[in-house]
Order: C-alpha cells, then sequence, then structure tokens
C-alpha cells in the first residue's frame, strides 16, 4: 500500500513539475489592448506574450475579425496575415500588433446609417479579432481574442 501511495504521489509530482515547460505548439496570450473603442483615423495596439519550446516563432501573424452588428453586411479583409518584424529565435517574448484604421480595423464595406438618427450618422463597426502564430516547423499556436472592440464609423 505504501508503494502504492509513493508512486502515486511521484507521479503527481512529475505531472505538476511538466505544466511549467514550454510546449513544441507555440502559446499566445493577450497581454493588453490600447483601447476597446478606436476612434475613426485611430489604431489598436495589441501586446501578446508568447512562448515557444524551439523558439521558432515565424515571422507571420495572423488575425481575423469578426463583425458583431446585428445587421449583416458586406465586410472588407475578414482575414489577414501580419508581418512582424524578423528576430532571433527566442523561446519567449512580446509582440506588439499596431492595427491600422483604414488597413486593419474597418470592417463593413460600407457603414449602414443608424435609423431615425439626426444629424444622419452611421453604425460602428463592432469586432471581435482573434489572433494566432505559426512556428517555422508548422505548429499552430491556440487562439486569442480581443473581445468587443468597437471602431467608429463616419463613412
Amino acid at each position: 500500500m505504501k508503494t502504492l501511495l509513493v508512486a502515486g504521489l511521484a507521479m503527481i509530482v512529475l505531472i505538476a513539475c511538466n505544466k511549467d515547460k514550454f510546449q513544441t505548439k507555440p502559446h499566445i496570450d493577450l497581454k493588453s489592448l490600447s483601447t476597446k473603442v478606436v476612434p475613426v483615423g485611430g489604431n489598436l495596439v495589441v501586446t501578446l506574450s508568447y512562448t515557444d519550446k524551439e523558439g521558432d516563432i515565424s515571422d507571420t501573424l495572423f488575425f481575423k475579425k469578426e463583425r458583431l452588428n446585428q445587421r449583416k453586411v458586406a465586410t472588407l479583409r475578414d482575414s489577414i496575415s501580419y508581418k512582424i518584424p524578423d528576430f532571433p529565435n527566442y523561446d519567449k517574448g512580446e509582440i506588439g500588433l499596431a492595427l491600422r484604421y483604414e488597413d486593419h480595423l474597418k470592417s463593413a464595406s460600407a457603414a449602414p446609417s443608424i435609423p431615425g438618427s439626426n444629424p444622419p450618422a452611421k453604425e460602428s463597426d463592432t469586432l471581435n479579432i482573434r489572433i494566432w502564430i505559426h512556428d517555422k516547423a508548422g505548429n499552430v499556436s491556440d487562439t486569442v481574442s480581443t473581445g468587443q472592440i468597437v471602431v467608429q464609423r463616419v463613412d
């Protein structure tokens, strides 16, 4: 019985110790967002932290915009790849992702008017942005989400 107890405790210790080690598959976490409401012409800076056992993160990050507005309209550039500067192999670090209003954030190809608004106003794009990265071996990280982001529109 003692042997079984000691073996069980040893397994628990081994499993607990392995939880802190980096995995072959890259792992990313959302550290911060510069804002949850992006004004017309503004930018959104997303800061991510990453870990990768081999330190072979690729130079491209991927993100997909999901428009959450109730009214469905045609959208622009829903899936985008984003080049990040080349950097030496590191097993952990941070990536700053600067998303520009015109190039990355506007979602509706033509923002619909808000019914009954006086003066006439345009509906903001309400988005959830999902982000992931690959490493040079082809492993894909988990996906992080920004949660609800509002991109104000006047056009």
